[in-house]
Order: structure tokens, then sequence, then C-alpha cells
């Protein structure tokens, strides 16, 4: 399809006084020998590319939640064959309806892909991120106990704070967030899904205290 997907090298070990060429012959020769590799390897591209899709949402390009459970259920797994914690931030902003309400869906969407973005540079390396749905927002954190979980969280909520958000559109619109933090230890371990629930649960926490803080859950509070 007139696309390049690759390239073969061959290097020649003895020296040329010329510039390499090869006669029409040998080129249709090694076209019809690299053809159906070539298609092959853009079949392969095209399906890695569908399958990233698949596990990534469409407007803050963050991993979705579908991605997010198969991640969390690796990762309780293996919590608890090594003998490490592992904690999970679920986080909702306070104000995104305000935004829609006020200046329009088209400016929440761009909110919620600049709080992403906020986000993700507050994540480690090791972290997973993902939207979960609407404005709310999870992260996984490997080989970590509620204290590194608590630092992540308030680094996230500081840089919420001085974040303006829609600047580029002329705008200075004020965005915090309700964190959640659950923490499965090995000793006490969790389902995926109770870990979940755990840390949605401490999050609403926060969301009837006044929002804009965090709360760590304590098997469930």
């Amino acid at each position: 399809r007139n696309r390049s997907v690759g390239a073969i090298v061959a290097l020649d070990p003895v020296p040329s006084r010329t510039a390499p060429s090869m006669g029409p012959s040998v080129v249709m020769g090694l076209r019809a020998l690299l053809e159906p590799s070539a298609i092959a390897l853009d079949n392969a591209l095209s399906l890695q590319k569908m399958e990233a899709l698949s596990v990534t949402d469409d407007l803050t390009r963050l991993n979705n939640s579908r991605h997010l459970y198969n991640v969390l259920r690796t990762e309780v797994k293996r919590a608890v064959r090594n003998g490490r914690p592992l904690s999970l931030l679920f986080l909702d902003l306070v104000t995104f309806k305000l935004v829609n309400d006020t200046h329009g869906h088209l400016c929440g969407s761009k909110v919620l892909v600049e709080a992403a973005a906020v986000i993700k540079a507050c994540a480690r390396e090791t972290d997973t991120v993902a939207r979960f749905g609407g404005d709310e927002f999870s992260l996984i954190l490997p080989d970590t106990g509620p204290d590194g979980a608590i630092s992540v969280a308030e680094r996230i909520l500081e840089r919420m704070r001085v974040t303006r958000f829609l600047a580029d559109d002329g705008l200075s619109v004020h965005q915090t967030a309700s964190i959640g933090v659950a923490t499965l230890f090995p000793e006490s371990p969790k389902t995926a899904e109770e870990l979940i629930k755990e840390a949605d649960m401490a999050m609403y926490r926060v969301k009837a205290a006044g929002k804009d803080g965090l709360h760590v859950s304590q098997e469930g509070s």
C-alpha cells in the first residue's frame, strides 16, 4: 500500500570502490521474497494498535477501566506472592459538573484532558494511571504502603490546587479533588474488587466531609 513498515539491510564485508547497485531482476526477486513478510508485519502492527486502543481511554489517552481491572488483578496476586503491599487511589474531580454547567461540555472535556495530564505527571513510572469513568480516575501503586500512597495523593492535590485549567481558552478554572486511599497487605489479602470498593468508599468519605482532601481506608472504613 505504498507505505514503509520496515527495512532490510545487507552488509558486504568486502570494501567497494563504487556505489552498490542491484539489477531489476534482483529487485523484483527481493520484492517477491519480502512482500509476504511485509504484509505480516503490517498486520501485526495493526493488531498491536487495535489492542492498545482497546485498553486506552479515547479522550484522555490514559488507560481505561478495563485495563485497570486487568492490571489490578495481576498486581494483587503479585503483592500476595511477594509479600509486598499494594495501594490504590480513587480520585474524583470536585467541581467538574460546575465546569460543564458554566462553560459547556467541550470545556468539560478539555478539563478532563488537562486533569489527566496533571495526575499522570504526579505518578511514578511503575504506577498505572487510568480514567475509571466520568470525572473519576484511579492509580495503582505497586510495592507501596499507606505512607507512600499518601505522598502521591498529596502531590496530586497540591498540583490540582495550583493549576489553572482552560488557560489556553482564556479562562482560569479552579479544580480540586477528593481522593480515597486503600492498601492491600499480604497478611490480610483482598481481591481486586474489594480493594476498589475500599478506595471508592474512602473517596466518598472525603466528598461527604467537604471535598478537596484525602481519606485512608482502614479495613473498609
